[in-house]
């Protein structure tokens, strides 16, 4: 079942990361795949219960937007459109730090693990890196991607797809 409260915790400690550079909400919302799908890997379980749903730069979480929409109303995130190389990006920029006690130490450790892992890498890495997960690869266009397939992960998938 999807937490609401603890994924606004969980976009803060993204936003707030000192490893999490240029983020955008593209790569948010890839760096929040990998940590729900790390979290699942390690532990079977999701941090928040999110859904995602495969768009052409890969997963997005379904209900990311009426989220971010929610923490920008309650002044807690801002966003702002600004350019970034040839592209636009629309910078997240968190307003306070996140509430961790949502968290147990295995979820806090695989949001900290994907944080150091893919924080400092580029949205379009990110993006290409997701398709290379069966989740995201198996999906109808948007469609919502299977638990099962990111529970599996990429790095089980000898045959690269």
């Amino acid at each position: 079942m999807f937490d609401g409260k603890k994924f606004d915790e969980l976009v803060l400690i993204i936003a707030n990361h000192p490893n999490v550079t240029d983020l955008g909400l593209t790569k948010l919302y890839k760096l929040l795949y990998f940590a729900e799908a790390e979290c699942l890997r390690a532990s079977g379980n999701t941090i928040t219960g999110a859904e995602f749903i495969k768009y052409e730069h890969g997963p997005v979480p379904s209900r990311g937007e009426k989220q971010l929409k929610a923490l920008k109303r309650a002044e807690q995130l801002v966003t702002v459109k600004e350019p970034y190389g040839t592209y636009f990006i629309e910078r997240v920029i968190p307003q306070r730090v996140a509430d961790r006690s949502l968290f147990d130490a295995q979820q806090l450790a695989a949001i900290e693990q994907i944080c150091q892992r893919y924080g400092n890498q580029t949205a379009t890495y990110l993006s290409e890196l997701s398709h290379q997960e069966p989740a995201w690869h198996y999906a109808a266009l948007r469609g919502k991607l299977s638990l099962e397939l990111m529970a599996y992960g990429q790095a089980e998938d000898p045959d690269e797809l």
